[in-house]
C-alpha cells in the first residue's frame, strides 16, 4: 500500500497533535489533582476543571494517545524504509516533547496570574475600621493628620502625616509598606524619627484606601503623594525620601526614579520581585524551575531595571536570615544602584521582625542626618 507524501504529512501532525494534547491533558491533570490534595486551601481558578472531570479528562488522553500509538504502528507497517521508520519516530518524539511543553507554558501563561490573585500571592489587603483612625488622631492629636487623596481614577487613598518638626517646612519621609502590611502598624516605629515628617498613606484595598491594588496603580499613587506633598506649605519639596520595606521597596524604586526625592532607604528590598515570585511558586507547585514564570507574571515590579539611572543615595537594609526575601536579592539591587550607596546587614535580623532591630533604627537616623 502507497501513500502519498502529503497524506503521510497530515497523518503525522494529527497524530502528534493528538498525541501532544494527551499528555498535556494527564501530566496537568495529575499536577491540579496533586496540588488540591497536598496544599492547603490552594485555589486554582480554571485551573480546577482538570480536578472536577479528571475521569473524563483522563479518559479521552489515554485513549487519545492509543490512537496514536496505533497510526504510529499502521505507519511503520506501510512504510517499508527502516531509515525512514527511525527518522518519523525520532521526529515524532521531539515534536511531542516539544509541543507538550509549549501546551503546558500556555497553560500556565493564562492562568499563572489568577492564581497569584486567588491566593493572594502578591497583596494580602489588611482594612481597618473608620474608629481606629479616629482613635489614632485622638492619641497623636499633636501631630498627626489624616490624610484623604483622590487618585486620578477617583479612587480614595486614606492614610496620615505624623509630623516629626517644628520647622516651617519639615523634610518628609514617603513610606510604603509591605505585602500584608496595613501602615498605622508604624506609627508609633516612626515616632523614633525626629526632624521628619512621615507619610503613612495606605495602598488601595488597605486600611480605609478603596480600589484594587495593582503594580501600575501604585506606581501612579506614589507619584501622585509626592506632587501632593511635595507643593504643600508646611512640606519641604527639596528634601523628600522615598522609603519602602519588602513590596514596598519596588513602588520606592519606581517614585526615586520619576520624581526628585532626595535620597532613599529600602528594607528587605529585592532585585525583581517576579523572579522571587516564581521561584516560590515554582517550589510550592514542585515545577522544578522548568517554566520562566517571572516572563508571564503582570506584577513584576522590576526594581533592579530602574537602580542604574537613580544616582541620589541609597540606604539599603536586610536581615542576614530573611526567608522570604533572601540576601543576595538585596544585594543584586544594591549593587546595580546608580548613586551612592550602602548596605547595612542585620545580623540575625529575620524579615518580619527587622524593624525591632536598634541598628537598623539607628543606621536610618545617621544617613537622615547625613541629608
Amino acid at each position: 500500500m502507497k501513500l502519498s507524501k502529503m497524506g503521510l504529512c497530515i497523518i503525522i501532525i494529527l497524530s502528534t497533535l493528538m498525541s501532544t494534547l494527551g499528555v498535556t491533558s494527564l501530566i496537568m491533570s495529575y499536577k491540579v489533582t496533586s496540588w488540591i490534595k497536598n496544599i492547603a486551601q490552594i485555589k486554582l481558578g480554571y485551573l480546577e476543571i482538570f480536578k472536577k472531570y479528571s475521569l473524563e479528562i483522563n479518559t479521552l488522553s489515554v485513549l487519545s494517545f492509543i490512537l496514536f500509538l496505533l497510526t504510529i504502528f499502521i505507519l511503520m507497517r506501510i512504510i517499508q524504509s527502516n531509515p525512514l521508520k527511525l527518522k518519523i519516530i525520532l521526529s515524532l518524539t521531539f515534536s511531542i516533547i516539544i509541543g507538550t511543553y509549549l501546551c503546558l507554558s500556555l497553560i500556565i501563561f493564562h492562568n499563572i496570574d489568577k492564581i497569584i490573585e486567588l491566593n493572594h500571592l502578591v497583596y494580602q489587603p489588611k482594612t481597618i475600621e473608620k474608629s481606629i483612625s479616629d482613635k489614632i488622631i485622638s492619641l497623636h492629636s499633636s501631630n498627626t493628620e489624616e490624610i484623604e487623596i483622590n487618585s486620578s481614577d477617583h479612587t480614595k487613598l486614606h492614610g496620615w502625616l505624623i509630623k516629626g518638626s517644628n520647622e516651617l517646612k519639615s523634610p518628609l519621609i514617603i513610606y510604603f509598606g509591605g505585602s500584608g502590611e496595613e501602615v498605622s502598624d508604624m506609627m508609633s516605629i516612626v515616632q523614633r524619627l525626629d526632624g521628619w515628617s512621615v507619610a503613612l498613606v495606605n495602598y488601595r484595598s488597605y486600611g480605609l484606601s478603596e480600589g484594587e491594588p495593582t503594580m501600575d496603580k501604585l506606581y501612579n499613587d506614589a507619584t501622585l503623594l509626592y506632587d501632593y506633598f511635595s507643593n504643600r506649605s508646611d512640606i519641604d519639596g527639596k528634601k523628600i525620601v522615598s522609603m519602602g520595606y519588602s513590596l514596598g521597596t519596588g513602588v520606592a524604586v519606581h517614585l526615586s526614579s520619576e520624581r526628585s526625592t532626595i535620597s532613599t532607604i529600602l528594607v528587605s528590598p529585592y532585585d525583581n520581585y517576579s523572579k522571587l515570585l516564581s521561584k516560590r511558586i515554582s517550589n510550592t507547585l514542585k515545577l522544578y524551575n522548568m517554566f520562566p514564570l517571572s516572563y508571564f507574571m503582570k506584577e513584576s515590579f522590576n526594581s533592579i531595571s530602574k537602580a542604574s539611572s537613580i544616582h541620589t543615595p541609597l540606604l539599603g537594609i536586610a536581615g542576614d536570615l530573611d526567608r522570604n526575601i533572601p540576601i543576595e536579592y538585596s544585594n543584586k539591587l544594591v549593587d546595580e544602584w546608580g548613586g551612592e550607596k550602602k548596605m547595612k546587614t542585620i545580623h540575625y535580623g529575620d524579615h518580619f521582625f527587622i524593624f525591632s532591630s536598634d541598628d537598623a533604627w539607628a543606621e536610618i537616623r545617621s544617613f537622615l542626618n547625613d541629608i
